[in-house]
């Protein structure tokens, strides 16, 4: 049964899962997966081969989705 409520048809809309940008350290093709650091300094593994190496990517939930453009970033404290 579909919901009338205005909130959680407007949560439904939103896409789900964590995304993240991190820079490629290193991509191990028999594994398909790659090593990727964040931008605190910490590395994750995530599947996915398709970003080279030394370049930006997102991640969504684990899987490299594509690469990210080279932005300047700033951290704001309010």
């Amino acid at each position: 049964m579909a919901t009338v409520n205005p909130w959680k048809r407007f949560i439904g809309l939103l896409p789900g899962g964590v995304r993240i940008v991190g820079t490629v350290a290193s991509v191990s093709a028999a594994t398909g997966s790659s090593i990727v650091t964040l931008r605190n300094g910490s590395q994750i593994t995530a599947r996915g081969v398709d970003v080279a190496q030394g370049s930006r990517c997102f991640i969504v939930d684990g899987l490299i989705t594509g690469p990210a453009p080279e932005l300047p970033q700033y951290d704001v404290e309010v």
